[in-house]
């Protein structure tokens, strides 16, 4: 029979000190996909991706047949509370079966996310932003030791305001590739280059 001896205190220390410092000596300036995904997901958050466009308020005419479309986008706003309408006045057209109406539409407090900046009669809106698309992996590439980018997918979600966008500007497809450089430094480890 062989009776092994149980090792000391002292010698499990020494070994867990040198399991720490094996451990601890992979190469941080190697980037992974996992690191560049959350830097990229913080970076997505403070700094987020967006489409916008231009809408009036204040006092607007609409034309009941050539305005359509962008009545029906002020009355879809107003239904979810973006925008207040307030009729002003309504006027048929003599011999004519168009009307014109002429609303004063404001700015509700829920359409603050939204507004990117104003002028007393224009907005600037979000129609569309962009979100990190995890299922799909990042292409990385690294060149040198301090230096590398990763390309990842970003989906298109669209706002209340997306009735708006432009349809020369609306895009064909569902989601955009995007780029982002990153350094490496010895104090933070990879960050996104701005």
């Amino acid at each position: 029979m062989i009776h092994l001896k149980t090792p000391s205190p002292c010698c499990l220390v020494i070994l867990g000190l040198i399991a720490l410092s094996l451990a601890g000596c992979s190469d941080k300036r190697v980037i992974n996909e996992r690191i560049a995904l959350n830097e990229i997901k913080y970076f997505l958050e403070n700094n987020p991706v967006y489409e916008t466009e231009e809408i009036a308020y204040g006092e607007i005419r609409f034309s009941k047949k050539s305005d359509s479309v962008l009545m029906d986008a002020y009355e879809h706003l107003d239904t979810y509370g973006y925008v207040r309408m307030e009729l002003v006045k309504e006027r048929k057209r003599f011999l004519s079966k168009d009307s014109v109406f002429t609303y004063v539409v404001h700015l509700t407090d829920k359409s603050i996310p939204y507004v990117l900046s104003k002028t007393p009669d224009r907005a600037t809106v979000k129609t569309y932003y962009y979100e990190l698309d995890e299922s799909e992996s990042a292409h990385l590439e690294q060149s040198g030791k301090n230096r590398a980018k990763a390309t990842v997918t970003l989906k298109r979600q669209e706002t209340d305001f997306a009735m708006f966008a432009k349809k020369n500007r609306a895009s064909n497809a569902s989601f955009i590739k995007k780029t982002y450089n990153f350094r490496f430094d010895e104090n933070s480890g990879w960050r996104i280059a701005r």
